[in-house]
């Protein structure tokens, strides 16, 4: 038996070789699925619960399991992430059924089998083994190998002891004393029979990039992009909806979610999933729904049960992040294209206005930028550029390719006077965000002393988006000092710590936690903020999220700085920002439920507007049926919410013509729609006119 590959082996690992072990890497997931019980029991649990499903026990999610040989039971519900997250069962429609895995597993259930299943569906599962094959470890040690060997940043041993809990309950490692746990003989053996990716590969995905082959797509992908090709005027029906999907990897993220539908599955269990695996709120899956259908990757297969596209599964069976890109290509406008106009060093912004004309505001084609970065097709040459890499031009060149569309602009304000307001505050905004940006990469911007302008900057921002913000400076005190209310009123402070770098990186060296804690508690602050053109290393990262310091790009507070001005977020939502570790996350998250919230309002208005003088008046109920095929396809609930808003007196957009039935069979009509928005909108630049002055 061979012995565990050392260093020089794994360096000379040869490009085939490589090439399997990416694809492997994005074909799997980051979770195991909990399973309830103590460890001990899981692999006969296991057992018995395939048994029950392969015998028509698993008809109803929410009965328990019978005749399962333990005390006090689960529910099914809570089994079938489980059973469904490492193959062994479908999910149609409420009813478990036994995959082709199930079905060898119940006719042969050896420990072999359920780990050759997960290793095939978990990252860092057998690499795992590779270590304790080296040298006996204990848990601590191997959780720190596995974070620097793949530069991981996992804040607590769960991870890493849920591999080992479940290499241990299928006798793949024991321990050896000293809480110390290596290899067994089956554990060696099984890494013979595995494809384990090694630290290299990840090291540098790009670096090759040019050396890549791009492989054919898939029938079910070429199909979609033939009917591109062979009907250009197809090109305009792409998408332009909203793009949300949780953050960080995305694209893993996505591929997570789809595999969950595979199968036939209710719309209960599947925002279940999604909510318990990213810790959502039911509105934010709500607000994703479209997303996964415009793109190509969902669709509705009977009232309220969704399955993934064919397109999706050839997706999910390649792994291959090019082939997501040749789906979202093929459903959504500006994606190819976007490669493209890549093709030579161009500045972000400059790719966002090209983005316009084929109906994508910047959030769009940022999201669409980040996609394409993740899969490797487009790189960062330096701060605020980007560039198509090598594979990235050598599949838009085999991509059906839109011609330039005819930009279609409306102008929606009216007077003269409101053209001047929007010019004014898009002016101001702009000019403190291009003041930012350049003072972030220019420690002497200005002429001022070191950091002085960057911290000038970020005080300004703040200050345009509502908060109390001032620029402290000086020895022994924070840069910067933001001050606002929570929604009892209690004051909240942060401190913020600007580090403008001619490099556009910020290490771990250039961070005082010592000096950061101690302007902490002379400010009597809540949070801390460090700010900086960008962030180097996973050692920063680390330590900010150990100390519970926010790291925040200068284009990250412009982004929020631009949803502040189009949708109207206030400082308790933007303060968000500042919370570790996930308050980037739900601040993105939020900013897509507020964008969700309008586009519902634009449907009621326009449904109203285009179908009130056939049919009298719309209920909410007549609006969900009249919308439910749309891609933004929005629920009953939104629908009552946005139809609420429109009807409050202070905003009198429709007007109820029957309020004695039901909310949602209440039916409305228009009121002086066009007054309203006049009004508002007057109203609007009194406020800020008024704030300027």
């Amino acid at each position: 038996m061979p012995e565990p590959r050392d260093t020089s082996e794994i360096a000379n690992t040869n490009t085939v070789d490589i090439q399997r072990q990416r694809v492997e890497w994005r074909r799997k997931g980051w979770t195991i699925p909990d399973l309830r019980g103590g460890k001990q029991t899981w692999f006969s649990l296991v057992k018995d619960l395939v048994e029950l499903v392969g015998s028509g026990q698993a008809t109803d999610l929410d009965a328990h399991p019978d005749f399962l040989k333990i005390p006090s039971p689960q529910p099914w519900r809570s089994y079938t992430p489980f059973l469904k997250g490492v193959g062994l069962v479908n999910n149609q429609a409420g009813i478990l059924h036994l995959s082709e895995a199930g079905i060898k597993f119940r006719a042969n259930p050896e420990k072999k089998q359920l780990a050759d299943l997960i290793q095939d569906r978990v990252r860092l599962f057998g690499e795992v083994l590779e270590f304790l094959a080296l040298t006996p470890s204990t848990i601590e040690e191997v959780d720190e190998q596995l974070c620097r060997a793949y530069g991981l940043n996992w804040a607590n041993l769960s991870n890493t002891r849920k591999r080992m809990d479940w290499l241990e309950v299928l006798s793949l490692i024991e321990g050896v004393g000293n809480r110390k746990w290596a290899t067994t003989a089956a554990g060696k053996s099984a890494m013979e029979d595995w494809c384990l990716v090694t630290p290299n590969v990840l090291e540098n995905p790009d670096s090759d990039s040019g050396d890549i082959e791009i492989t054919e797509p898939p029938a079910e992908i070429a199909v979609l992009l033939q009917g591109l090709a062979d009907s250009p005027e197809t090109h305009h029906k792409r998408s332009t909806y909203n793009i949300w999907v949780p953050s960080p990897n995305r694209i893993d993220n996505l591929r997570l979610i789809i595999q969950t539908a595979s199968e036939r599955i209710s719309r209960v269990d599947f925002f279940h999933f999604i909510e318990e695996e990213f810790h959502l709120k039911a509105s934010s899956v709500e607000s994703m729904l479209p997303f996964l259908k415009a793109s190509g990757l969902l669709e509705e297969v009977g009232r309220n049960v969704y399955s993934a596209t064919a397109a999706a599964n050839a997706w999910l069976e390649t792994g291959n992040d090019i082939d997501f890109i040749r789906i979202l290509h093929s459903n959504m406008q500006f994606v190819g294209e976007m490669i493209k106009a890549a093709e030579n060093d161009i500045v972000r912004n400059e790719l966002y206005s090209q983005a316009k004309p084929y109906g994508l505001n910047a959030d769009k084609a940022r999201w669409i930028v980040g996609f394409l970065l993740e899969a490797g097709l487009l790189e960062e040459p330096q701060y605020l550029h980007l560039r198509a890499t090598p594979t990235g031009m050598r599949l838009a060149s085999s991509l059906p390719l839109a011609g330039k569309p005819v930009e279609e602009l409306k102008d929606a304000i009216t007077t003269q006077g409101e053209k001047e307001t929007a010019t004014s505050l898009i002016g101001e905004l702009d000019s403190i965000i291009k003041r930012l940006i350049r003072s972030s990469r220019d420690p002497i911007a200005e002429g001022q002393a070191p950091g002085v302008a960057f911290e000038e900057a970020i005080a300004r921002i703040f200050r345009f988006m509502g908060f109390d913000s001032e620029r402290i400076g000086g020895s022994g005190d924070t840069d910067v000092i933001v001050r606002w209310k929570d929604d009892e009123g209690k004051s909240i402070i942060a401190i913020v710590d600007g580090k403008s770098k001619s490099n556009g990186q910020v290490s771990h060296s250039d961070i005082s936690d010592v000096a950061i804690d101690t302007h902490k508690d002379k400010n009597n602050a809540d949070f801390v903020g460090i700010i900086g053109p960008g962030f180097s290393g996973d050692t920063i990262r680390n330590h900010a999220r150990k100390k519970a310091y926010a790291l925040i790009t200068d284009e990250q507070l412009s982004e929020i700085a631009h949803a502040f001005e189009s949708i109207g977020l206030s400082p308790q939502e933007i303060g968000l920002v500042f919370q570790v570790p996930n308050g980037i996350s739900q601040l993105d998250e939020l900013i897509a439920s507020k964008q969700r919230e309008l586009e519902i309002i634009s449907i009621v208005i326009s449904r109203l507007n285009r179908e009130q003088e056939m049919l009298g008046g719309l209920s909410s109920r007549d609006l969900f049926f009249m919308s439910r095929d749309t891609s933004a396809s929005p629920s009953l609930k939104e629908l009552l919410s946005a139809v609420e808003i429109l009807s409050k007196p202070e905003i009198g957009a429709l007007r109820a013509t029957d309020e004695t039935r039901a909310p949602e069979n209440t039916t409305y009509v228009l009121g002086n729609a066009k007054r309203t928005a006049n009004r508002l909108r007057a109203l609007a630049s009194t406020i800020d006119k008024a704030l300027r002055d």
